[in-house]
């Protein structure tokens, strides 16, 4: 008899120890009820559907019939700006407060796509749907932010693409017009006139399909660039193709390079990062202007450097210059057989080597465009030693050959002189 009453004993104070562990415990420093006692369901089995809703990436608002929210797990707290054990006293937003009516009132699953402000701006995604056991509603939010830029992105760059080649196309169209017109009328000069016009507008709409494809191309690259390339050697071919170019607008080309400067990329794509610097800087030196191009060895970092002694660029365009389509003087651009593309590319192609561009520009006085790309491996002691070799003893560390903290670059990009902004002094001139 002893025994069974310890027996029972026993398995009552066990009872009353699981019991106490899986009582629904409260939120440090919260007054509402528990989330097992708000939502019943969350509290039923061993916890599974909490521990899931707790880990998911995706945020999820339970709200009863009358839309007061009854629990937010962590990610829609973060998406939203909740504190931490603090429910909303309401929806946050009608959009979203709307598709959760749908759900709790008439039964109806919808969807929404809401932008929110706090604490940043998001695009969410809004799923709705009427909970199964009782009445209220269930709210899945998807951060589709960076999906929704993509197809901004997308748009504009349509509408773009299409304004520029509408106006080739129509100045082709009234040129042939006007041609067949002077041939009619046996106007010789005209028509050769006429030609002539044609045949610039077709070079100029053969160049924007060009830099379209070309976009097109580093925006979905088949394979990562991840061959040895000379940098020098790829920036001498460059500058000899456009000599003739430089030498016709009246533009001296000087060239300082280091040797063996090896990256790892394509050489397809590096020779267009090159081309377009190049010849933008060509395009906007007046005549008898310079344009200087340097590659380097900076510590770990291999350096392309144009600087041109043209119109430069004002303060408030600079942050803007390598947007499709973006011109700082949209008629001048076309004039010099620009598209708007140019400055893009380069920053796809640097983008695509895990490199960065910086632009140091100053109206009247020129701009500098510097690209940095990172060295291989087995290259960057190397180049170590031979800045610390060429390295002047009493020289500032930028005329040395050793680069700036990172922290520095932007900040000497825009506000330095070129020289001071990590330009150094060339070992040895080439002038075209």
């Amino acid at each position: 008899m002893n025994e069974i009453l310890l027996l029972v004993l026993g398995l009552s104070t066990l009872l009353v120890v699981v019991v106490f562990l899986l009582r629904p415990q409260p939120e440090k420093g919260a007054s509402q009820p528990s989330v097992s006692r708000r939502v019943p369901w969350l509290g039923s089995s061993d916890g599974g559907a909490q521990q899931i809703l707790e880990r998911m990436s995706e945020g999820v608002l339970v709200v009863d019939q009358a839309l007061r929210p009854e629990y937010v797990n962590p990610a829609a707290r973060n998406l939203l700006g909740l504190q931490p054990g603090a429910l909303p006293p309401k929806v946050p937003s009608i959009e979203m407060a709307g598709a959760a009516r749908k759900a709790a009132m008439h039964g109806e699953t919808s969807e929404a796509l809401v932008e929110v402000h706090y604490p940043r701006r998001l695009s969410l995604k809004v799923h709705a749907a009427p909970l199964i056991d009782r009445d209220g509603a269930v709210l899945v939010l998807q951060d589709v932010s960076e999906e929704v830029h993509t197809q901004k992105v997308r748009r504009e760059f349509v509408a773009h693409a299409s304004h520029e080649l509408k106006s080739p196309v129509a100045s082709l169209q009234a040129l042939a017009e006007a041609t067949s017109d002077a041939l009619e009328h046996r106007d010789l000069e005209a028509a050769s006139r006429f030609t002539n016009n044609m045949q610039r507008e077709t070079t100029r709409l053969s160049k924007l399909v060009g830099d379209l494809l070309d976009l097109s191309r580093l925006e979905e690259p088949l394979t990562r660039p991840n061959e040895e390339c000379d940098l020098t050697t790829l920036v001498r071919k460059e500058v000899a193709s456009h000599e003739a170019n430089a030498h016709a607008a009246g533009v001296i080309l000087i060239s300082s390079f280091d040797e063996g400067v090896t990256i790892l990329g394509d050489e397809q794509q590096l020779s267009l990062l090159i081309r377009n610097l190049l010849l933008n800087a060509i395009q906007y030196t007046p005549d008898g202007g310079e344009v200087t191009i340097e590659t380097r060895l900076l510590g770990d970092q291999a350096i392309f450097r144009v600087a041109d002694t043209g119109l430069g660029i004002p303060l408030e365009a600079q942050g803007r210059v390598f947007e499709r389509f973006y011109r700082v003087d949209r008629a001048r651009s076309r004039d010099r057989g620009g598209t708007g593309l140019g400055l893009a590319i380069v920053k796809h192609v640097t983008e695509l080597h895990g490199g960065e561009v910086q632009l140091h520009s100053e109206l009247g006085t020129g701009s500098t465009f510097t690209v940095r790309f990172p060295l291989p491996d087995g290259k960057r002691n190397l180049a170590a030693g031979r800045s610390r070799n060429g390295a002047s003893q009493d020289a500032p560390a930028d005329q040395a050959g050793l680069s700036a903290p990172e922290e520095n670059d932007l900040a000497t990009s825009q506000d330095a002189p070129a020289d001071q902004a990590g330009l150094s002094a060339p070992e040895e001139k080439e002038t075209a």
